[in-house]
């Protein structure tokens, strides 16, 4: 074996990697030097590879190139074939070129995002959104942060700091990404306050916990899971009674945030937003990036008199959305002012397609393939995201059917084409739901899977 200083100094200096990466036209420099310095520290400690005598400075930088190729870490387009329309992991709900156009246009210049053009004077940020989120819920005013869970806190902070908050048991849900509802509160400085069991909460238990230091009744919708059998839970209308009674703020974070009832009548169980409001809940958070389908926001609708106040806690200002956002949720809602957000609003869109009109782009895709290799299969989509749970949406997709890769090895391939593909198991096969393949991504996944025929041949 070589002397380790001998062995070491076959390892390239960062500035000889640089040069090799520049040279095939990589990614170099400050925009990979944290990963070179992984893996040249792991080369460092694999002293038994470095000591073989066929390892040179060029295969080292060609294991560097290799590695970094194989774990990049930049965002790129994928094709979404699992079925599950929001996908939390693939970005949640995607954007229309529509509505990428308009913004685009708006942003490239400077905007009168908190100027008013009638007065010459500063105008509010909440403005054309605020009226938009009005006429289509009926709230009294609209609050904009940037995403739910901040929603969800300022509205507990401004009303319920040293107070009391009463919750069902069933209502203590964790969302994605550890969002608990009991910290939220407790970050908030409320006191929690669990009512009923698990299954069962009834209306004389809310009845029994109110007390004088009791700031708020939170309803909190299960959106991301089902408790089915011997259950009973407590409707907003019944708790918007005791509400009242009791001169407490009423609050429903209902998470996904529905503004419309859906086509498909098995997703029509989801609370529609106007409607809660209607029931006489003070206070509604939502999201803007799931059902409905927009950015990643937090709305927040109800009462004035409560909505004014949180507009004017320091906090809302840390929490606010930028200009893009604002444009983005401005731009989507406008579509549903105009009934047209099933066409422009890609969520929308494939929540509410046929399974007929999924099967058409499959038979497309399909078209040019060995049908030895791919058929069209039946299958369930899912609206995914932490919305309607359990909930299914019939669907059509394409198995892949090759004998010298199991289901794992298949998928892993799928993610490693251009543009990567992402699909899933059903019934031991790998299948490509097309609900979820964009109109705009047929032929690059019929171009993606024809490179499979060709492992065959």
């Amino acid at each position: 074996m070589q002397e380790s200083q001998y062995i070491f100094a076959k390892i390239p200096s960062v500035q000889e990697i640089d040069q090799y990466l520049k040279s095939l036209g990589l990614k170099h420099g400050k925009e990979v030097r944290n990963s070179i310095q992984k893996q040249l520290f792991g080369i460092r400690q694999d002293i038994k590879w470095l000591s073989d005598n066929n390892i040179t400075r060029q295969t080292i930088l060609e294991r560097i190139r290799s590695e970094l190729e194989q774990n990049k870490q930049d965002l790129v387009s994928v094709i979404n074939g699992t079925g599950a329309v929001i996908h939390t992991n693939l970005g949640r709900s995607v954007f229309s070129k529509e509505i990428l156009d308009e913004v685009t246009a708006i942003v490239t210049s400077y905007t009168n995002l908190e100027f008013s053009l009638e007065t010459g004077k500063r105008g509010m940020r909440l403005n054309n959104v605020s009226g938009l989120l009005k006429t289509l819920t009926g709230a009294e005013e609209v609050v904009v942060v940037n995403n739910n869970a901040s929603a969800v806190l300022l509205s507990l902070i401004t009303f319920a700091r040293g107070k009391e908050v009463i919750i069902s048991r069933g209502e203590l849900v964790e969302i994605g990404g550890s969002f608990r509802i009991p910290e939220i509160i407790e970050v908030s400085g409320a006191y929690l306050k669990e009512v009923g069991t698990t299954n069962r909460t009834r209306i004389s238990d809310y009845e029994r916990a109110i007390g004088e230091e009791t700031a708020i009744l939170l309803k909190v919708h299960t959106s991301n899971y089902q408790i089915m059998g011997f259950t009973e839970t407590v409707q907003a209308s019944e708790l918007f009674q005791l509400a009242r009674r009791t001169q407490t703020i009423l609050m429903e974070d209902l998470g996904s945030g529905a503004l419309t009832g859906f086509q498909h009548a098995s997703l029509n169980t989801e609370p529609i937003v106007p409607q809660v409001l209607k029931d006489g809940v003070d206070i509604v958070t939502i999201s803007g990036d799931k059902l409905l389908g927009g950015p990643q926001a937090g709305i927040i609708l109800g009462k004035k008199k409560y909505l004014d106040k949180i507009k004017l806690h320091p906090l809302y200002r840390a929490l606010r959305c930028d200009k893009i956002t604002m444009l983005l949720l401005e731009k989507s809602l406008i579509y549903y002012a105009k009934n047209e957000q099933t066409k422009y609003i890609p969520t929308q869109r494939m929540l509410n397609e046929s399974a007929d009109m999924v099967k058409e782009r499959a038979e497309v895709i399909i078209s040019e393939l060995d049908k030895n290799l791919f058929k069209l299969v039946e299958c369930d989509s899912t609206p995914g995201g932490g919305s309607l749970p359990g909930k299914a949406i019939s669907s059509w997709g394409i198995q892949i059917a090759l004998k010298d890769y199991n289901e794992e090895d298949m998928l892993g391939r799928l993610r490693h084409c251009d543009p990567p593909v992402i699909g899933r198991i059903l019934e031991g096969k790998v299948i490509i739901d097309c609900r979820t393949v964009l109109p705009h991504q047929t032929g690059l996944l019929q171009t993606v899977l024809k490179t499979f025929e060709s492992t065959v041949l």
